[in-house]
């Protein structure tokens, strides 16, 4: 037996939560499953050579019951990994690996839906359940002469404390990206005019814009989001283009199709060539590889082996950690990970383990900004930034499917 006949060997804690997502609703009786554990251990401490237990971690997070509704006693969780006799299976070339709910299982948890009851310790066991999931059901390829639709929803935070006023408005961008990836993209952009408003409102901030203009003085901004329609080969969109999308013409947020091929798929490899980037070493408080991450994610195009090497990747970052073990963002739920380096933003990702599916970023403003007077009356507690992503595969350009 070789080293590349063995994957990852799961420990009972990272099998609970991959089989907690698999069949949350379905893990009601530990009797039939003990001799499975047994045995999967066994072949786990025979292909590592030792004859000591494999360590386990005792947390439980939604307590099982036996037959009288009683809690089973954490001596008793060796069950949920009985399971296994359903979902792991120890092969010949001692492999243990994990299946179940694929597309099309409808005991499968929906699409961007946090299973109940299911938490996370810690980063690296949320985003490895993610990059293994996301390894398994790959991304949708595009068909011959179709298109994937890449749709992002982002609200960004305005506001004047002269007036005062704040307030966050939505802009919808649009993708099209064709088979042939050197072909002819189309990007479109446009306010929805949805707005949430945090001090004043759209009355004081009309009123007070035509004060200015009585007065012969500039006109506010704000109000609305610039729009525009983009037609550009290989998704190579100008500058101008790409700033009125939030976005910059840097590799991260416009990769080439060489680019997202070349790109390493080791974790600490790619880690290091996103902490190298000038934006992570002129500005280590902002966003850092999180903040890369995220800009290369919300393109739509990473292929599925590199968003599981990106969320590997992401894993590696020291002060991360799980924010939200439940975060909804534009109605849609992951777990939220992220890092506040001095206290006054945190920067965060939503990736939903379920799926493997990146949903979005957002920033959230934790204590005033002293530094900004245009935003002294931005409570702490206030996202002043989001971005949501959703893809499809659509038959032509310019198309929207349903609901979006």
């Amino acid at each position: 037996m070789t080293e590349d006949n063995i994957r990852h060997l799961w420990r009972n804690d990272e099998l609970d939560e991959a089989l907690t997502l698999l069949r949350a609703k379905e893990l009601t009786d530990q009797r039939p499953l003990v001799a499975a554990n047994n045995a999967l251990l066994d072949a786990v401490r025979s292909i590592e050579g030792k004859n000591t237990p494999v360590p386990e971690t005792v947390r439980v997070t939604t307590p099982p019951t036996g037959g009288g509704g009683k809690p089973v006693s954490p001596s008793g969780r060796r069950w949920w990994i009985g399971v296994a006799a359903a979902a792991v299976v120890v092969t010949a070339g001692a492999t243990a690996a994990v299946t179940g709910a694929g597309h099309g299982d409808p005991s499968a948890p929906p699409p961007s839906a946090a299973v109940p009851g299911v938490k996370f310790a810690s980063v690296k066991q949320a985003l490895e359940v993610a990059a293994d999931k996301i390894r398994v059901t790959g991304e949708t390829p595009i068909p011959a002469g179709k298109f994937r639709y890449v749709a992002t929803r982002t609200w960004a935070l305005w506001s004047d404390s002269t007036i005062p006023v704040a307030f966050s408005a939505e802009q919808l961008a649009q993708t099209w990206q064709p088979s042939d990836f050197d072909g002819e993209w189309l990007l479109k952009a446009a306010p929805t005019g949805n707005r949430k408003w945090f001090v004043g409102s759209e009355e004081t901030f009309k009123a007070a814009d035509a004060e200015r203009a009585a007065k012969g003085q500039m006109r506010l901004a704000g109000l609305d989001w610039p729009s525009g329609e983009w037609r550009a080969a290989g998704g190579r969109f100008s500058p101008k283009a790409l700033s009125m999308v939030n976005r910059g013409d840097e590799p991260w947020s416009a990769p080439t199709e060489q680019q997202l091929a070349e790109w390493p798929r080791d974790p600490q490899k790619l880690y290091d060539l996103m902490a190298a980037d000038p934006s992570v070493t002129a500005k280590p408080l902002f966003g850092g590889v999180l903040a890369i991450a995220a800009e290369l994610l919300k393109t739509g195009t990473v292929p599925a082996d590199l968003k599981e090497a990106i969320y590997r990747a992401v894993a590696l970052i020291p002060d991360l950690k799980v924010t939200e073990q439940v975060a909804n963002l534009d109605g849609r739920t992951g777990v939220a990970l992220g890092r506040d380096p001095d206290g006054t933003f945190r920067t965060e990702i939503i990736v939903d383990p379920a799926t493997g599916e990146f949903i979005g970023e957002r920033r959230t403003q934790l204590k005033p900004d002293t530094t900004d007077k245009m935003r002294a009356d931005v409570k702490p507690g206030t996202v002043t930034y989001s971005s949501s992503v959703q893809t499809t595969i659509v038959d032509r350009q310019g198309t929207v499917p349903p609901g979006s």
